[in-house]
């Protein structure tokens, strides 16, 4: 094979990582295995709680208002936070690729969440703008060279003035290898971890920073974990 094109790379780079017992998991044949880790039992995302940052962002004002905001949530699982934002008047699309897991969680959606089974990188997303576009947890388990492809199909789903949010596993704390040796050996190693700095470089050429931190743990009603990273996004009028 001779390469020629960009999408040949990726998809040269998508076999290498395939190929790794800890490969992709971002794609269709990945969905068996975050149903079973989504609805594990003592798995922290096996709950109804939502992210410290969340919460902690509404209360001080930084989303935005949220009543009638539209809000896609990226690598949902379970729809907690999906549940959260339509809870606080908004209405809530969450993607994951958990099929199963969604249809099991629908029914118990309050009104202006939707749930639906897609592919972030490969599949149509819903049309935007989003008023407000988060992730927990998604962005982190992409492979190095697929978060090119999901800088361009979702940071310009969000709205001018609107915000985008992540949680991320964080370097300072939860060390992973660089993405030399996950492109090299196909072992992504169950996440890749960024530093604050990391966020804001990969976010910031495009967004403004609001603000980045380390996840808290002390909050009650929320999930927080000290080896996690928050940031929060806005982009320009």
């Amino acid at each position: 094979m001779r390469l020629s094109t960009v999408d040949e790379l990726l998809e040269l780079l998508d076999g290498v990582v395939a190929a790794h017992e800890r490969g992709d998991r971002t794609a269709r044949g990945a969905e068996d295995f975050w149903r079973r880790m989504l609805t594990g039992e003592g798995h922290p995302l096996n709950t109804s709680l939502p992210d410290e940052p969340l919460v902690d962002w509404h209360a001080r004002g930084l989303l935005g208002n949220l009543s009638g905001a539209r809000v896609l949530d990226v690598g949902c699982g379970n729809g907690r936070n999906t549940a959260w934002f339509a809870e606080h008047g908004a209405t809530a699309t969450g993607l994951d690729l958990a099929t199963d897991l969604l249809d099991a969680m629908r029914p118990t959606m309050p009104d202006g969440a939707t749930l639906r089974s897609v592919d972030v990188l490969r599949e149509d997303l819903p049309a935007g703008p989003f008023d407000l576009v988060y992730d927990s947890g998604c962005f982190h388990h992409l492979a190095p060279h697929r978060r090119i492809t999901y800088l361009e199909r979702i940071l310009p789903l969000v709205a001018p003035g609107g915000r985008y949010g992540i949680v991320a596993f964080a370097q300072e704390r939860q060390p992973s290898p660089d993405d030399t040796a996950v492109l090299t050996t196909g072992d992504t190693a169950g996440g890749t971890s960024f530093t604050l700095e990391d966020l804001s470089t990969i976010f910031g050429t495009v967004l403004d920073q609001v603000e980045a931190r380390p996840v808290r743990d002390d909050r009650p009603g929320t999930l927080g974990a000290d080896f996690l990273n928050a940031a929060l996004f806005r982009r320009p009028d």
